[in-house]
């Protein structure tokens, strides 16, 4: 018979995780709580369980009262719970890409600092769960040019020492026990507000693929899990592939070979990965390869902001038109 668990409910669940990935009652959890439900329900999880940890919160300010309100309940929550509590103000975000994307590289830079600076063995952790993943895949399937990237989101980015412990765990769990237990939590009025592709995905589209087959969220979530062990396989054949047709050394122009690119079986996969690393937007990919036809002479080009591209016989040579944006594929 097997040992029995003494947590029961999400937190078995949970403590069950850490033990499958190696992750020991030795190794502190920096855990990045908003405030929202799935964050407090993770919070409080990991503490029922004896895991040594703190909790990291971000006060953006974005939202005035209400972001200083959700401040004030995690530190509350942690004060009656004896959890350390970190707090950083981040006043001013580079939203040139993005109010949400900055809020995330802000966010990540400093849990990454946090991890750094622990005596010990750390790792961070967030709240993402299974339905969390199934509106990435939808989110990646419908604006990514990139087909690897719908392998989503990892269970463990061991690189980054990032861990989500509830990436299998649905939204209803969740709900279910922080209702169950009276954890306390509040709802981030931006995720009903239809500005962010995302939030149109969580309300209305997933509800609905929910309504026409019951389970879609797991299945999408099934689905990225198995096409992770896949991407990691395609991207080992892309580099290596890219390394016998595709040269590029310092500022160097750099060029590709069409003779090899030709035979190789990921062939248009290159050129979106050069295209990428040019900063090339993925809908000109056709016209690059349209350069690699047979009849094309020498001389044809493709210019954008950034690069040069000219056919020179049975070479495309890549000119950077900056050389200080030249990037390595």
């Amino acid at each position: 018979m097997g040992m029995r668990n003494e947590f029961r409910g999400l937190p078995a669940r949970v403590d069950r995780w850490l033990k499958e990935h190696g992750i020991g009652r030795d190794c502190i959890l920096i855990v990045g709580v908003s405030g929202g439900r799935d964050s407090m329900a993770l919070l409080a999880c990991l503490h029922r369980i004896g895991q040594p940890l703190a909790a990291a919160h971000v006060n953006y300010g974005l939202r005035g009262v209400e972001s200083d309100g959700d401040q004030a309940l995690v530190e509350a929550w942690c004060q009656q719970s004896s959890v350390p509590f970190l707090v950083h103000s981040s006043s001013t975000l580079d939203a040139t890409d993005g109010v949400q994307s900055a809020a995330r590289n802000v966010r990540y830079e400093w849990f990454e600092a946090l991890k750094q600076s622990q005596e010990g063995e750390a790792f961070i952790a967030t709240a993402h769960h299974a339905d969390d993943q199934a509106e990435t895949v939808l989110l990646h399937l419908i604006r990514s040019a990139d087909p690897l990237a719908l392998a989503a989101m990892k269970p463990w980015v061991e690189s980054q020492g990032l861990l989500r412990p509830f990436l299998d765990v649905p939204r209803s769990m969740i709900t279910a026990w922080v209702e169950e237990e009276g954890i306390p939590y509040r709802d981030d009025s931006s995720n009903a507000k239809p500005d962010y592709l995302r939030n149109r995905l969580r309300n209305e589209v997933l509800p609905l693929l929910e309504d026409l087959r019951p389970g879609t969220a797991e299945h999408l979530g099934r689905w990225a899990d198995r096409w992770q062990t896949l991407a990691e396989h395609i991207e080992k054949d892309l580099m290596a592939a890219l390394q016998r047709c595709y040269h590029a050394q310092g500022q160097d122009p750099a060029t590709l070979d069409l003779a090899s690119w030709k035979s190789e079986p990921l062939a248009e996969e290159i050129l979106f990965h050069v295209a990428q690393s040019w900063r090339i937007s993925a809908r000109a990919v056709p016209e690059i390869k349209a350069l690699c036809g047979p009849a094309v002479q020498s001389g044809a080009r493709f210019e954008s902001t950034q690069v040069n591209i000219v056919r020179q016989g049975d070479r495309l040579i890549w000119t950077a038109r900056n050389p200080a944006t030249t990037t390595t594929p």
